[in-house]
């Protein structure tokens, strides 16, 4: 790839409030600006159409927003549409959920990011998610990104769903796994001390956490359980939930099981300031059951937080022996490993050590140059033709 050679940056609508998805773009962008300025990168994003608040009925037994009807329809017909005036030697579709987006580009040109999880496999997600036209429209999007002249996958989890379950081809396939910001880094004990004031009561000595969104695959039911089960065993336990509010399935089951005194729910907190929140807690606690990769899971070892999370391949590639494993379908177990954090300090120490030394090896600048090794090997196929 000796010319210089232009690469189109295809982000996600900012409406869809993707905030993973969002802070892989602004942080691989940035990255991939500073390693390769020889390179020429044009950001395409289209403005949304937008319509009333206004719901209306579905054949499918449910309400539809009017503005969200805008959103689909700026995705899947606007965005199309405005890829007619973009000319590029690379076309990078940062997100898989926008795969459909394939269909309008040079397939030989066109690369794409799979993150998994709550964009994963179609077979999975209907595990998770309630049948609808969104489920038909996303297996379009799955079926565009398999166009793809190549795939960047954000774990070898998501590389190898692709080729074993979805069939693409294995040499197509990068890796370029997530990186973690530089503001994600263990607090002063003077910071910690006064975050677990913050949110700790002067009654309870362990403070557990969670970072996410409550959805199903997220499996969060599992940690009001595990909680329950923690304060019946006199364990002066409480969780802090950031990114969700209950469902009111689980306000129930909080309700029921009389841990509502015990937990906090946060449905935002900023990004400059969740690496308090992670170095404060006792337990970064993570019971989900499908991901693509588990950003979280990297800032909170960044952040010296003893991880315990569900026991997968996923999670054994990205957090290795800095973690404890269990099965979060059993709040019993899910729970005797939380106990076994806070009981035993030596171990404790020994997470957030390990945890530390293996978040390290997740840089952004990585990324960036995993990233730009697909450009150049798309550029590179292109140019012999």
């Amino acid at each position: 790839m000796s010319k210089r050679i232009q690469v189109a940056l295809l982000r996600d609508l900012p409406e869809e409030n993707w905030s993973s998805i969002a802070i892989y773009s602004d942080q691989l962008i940035r990255n991939l600006r500073a390693q390769a300025p020889e390179i020429d990168f044009v950001e395409v994003q289209v403005p949304l159409w937008k319509f009333p608040a206004a719901r209306i009925p579905m054949p499918y037994g449910r309400a539809a927003s009017l503005r969200t009807l805008g959103l689909y329809l700026t995705r899947w017909v606007r965005y199309p549409l405005a890829l007619r005036r973009v000319r590029a030697d690379v076309y990078h579709i940062l997100d898989n959920s926008y795969g459909h987006l394939a269909f309008f580009l040079d397939r030989r040109r066109t690369v794409i990011t799979y993150h998994g999880g709550g964009s994963g496999l179609p077979e999975q997600l209907v595990r998770w998610n309630p049948r609808g036209p969104a489920l038909w429209l996303y297996r379009c999007a799955f079926r565009g990104m398999l166009r793809c002249a190549g795939i960047i996958a954000v774990s070898a989890f998501a590389q190898d769903e692709l080729v074993t379950r979805a069939r693409y081809p294995a040499e197509r396939i990068r890796i370029a796994r997530h990186g973690i910001a530089p503001n994600f880094r263990a607090p002063t004990n003077a910071e910690r001390s006064a975050w677990r004031a913050r949110w700790l009561s002067p009654d309870n000595r362990t403070l557990l956490l969670y970072v996410g969104n409550n959805d199903a695959r997220k499996n969060v039911d599992a940690l009001y359980r595990a909680l329950h089960r923690l304060r019946q065993n006199d364990c002066s336990a409480q969780l802090l939930v950031v990114g969700a509010t209950p469902t009111s399935a689980q306000a129930r089951l909080i309700e029921e099981f009389g841990v509502a005194p015990f937990v906090a729910h946060l449905p935002r907190v900023a990004n400059a300031e969740l690496h308090f929140y992670y170095g404060a807690a006792d337990a970064f606690v993570f019971p989900s059951l499908y991901e693509g990769f588990g950003i979280p899971l990297i800032e909170a070892m960044a952040c010296g937080a003893p991880v315990v999370c569900s026991d997968s391949d996923l999670f054994r590639e990205i957090c290795g022996d800095a973690a404890r494993y269990a099965d979060a379908r059993d709040p019993e177990t899910f729970a005797t490993e939380i106990a076994r954090v806070g009981a035993e300090p030596q171990l404790a120490r020994e997470l957030r050590t390990r945890g530390l030394a293996r978040a390290r090896a997740f840089t952004w600048e990585n990324c960036a140059r995993q990233t730009l090794e697909t450009y150049r090997w798309v550029a590179d196929q292109n140019s012999s033709r």
